[in-house]
């Protein structure tokens, strides 16, 4: 995948999108001094490069009465590739589990799970255990007390210089 260049303009796009995506098109082209055309134009374009993959909402996992999240790592043994994919599919399929990654190094995957107490969480694990009794090599739970960073790619395309202009 070949690597998209991105100039100044791009970046003062992203930042503000990262900052805040419901922004207006309008807010978004004052606060980049950029006509609102190039504004539109630029968020289309890095869309279509897949710069820009979409816009989410982060929510309060605790207001929504799951106040219980955890990272759970998972190392598989050598499983064959079909059963990884149904695996995965299970992982994305379950309701509670809201992130699923595959690693490289020690853990295979790591997953995030929304419980409202331990003993559902308990039960989610246990469910995938049981289900994969002889793909799951070792699982560690990291109960998550607080985010402090959460997907701010943006610091990646700007340095702090650039950032602050």
């Amino acid at each position: 995948m070949a690597e998209v260049r991105l100039d100044s303009k791009d970046k003062k796009i992203l930042n503000e999108l990262q900052e805040n995506c419901r922004q207006t098109i309008a807010e978004i082209a004052k606060k980049t001094k950029l006509p609102r055309d190039v504004v539109v134009y630029r968020i289309k374009k890095l869309e279509e490069e897949g710069v820009i993959r979409q816009h989410h909402t982060m929510l309060d996992h605790s207001k929504l009465g799951f106040p219980l999240y955890a990272y759970v790592l998972f190392s598989l043994y050598n499983i064959k590739p079909d059963e990884e994919v149904r695996f995965v599919n299970f992982l994305k399929g379950h309701r509670q589990i809201i992130y699923v990654a595959k690693n490289s190094g020690k853990y295979d995957f790591t997953i995030g799970v929304c419980a409202k107490d331990y003993k559902q969480f308990d039960d989610i694990i246990r469910e995938i255990r049981q289900k994969f009794a002889n793909a799951i090599k070792d699982i560690e739970a990291l109960p998550t007390v607080e985010e402090f960073k959460y997907d701010w790619m943006v610091d990646l395309v700007n340095t702090k210089e650039e950032k602050w202009k």
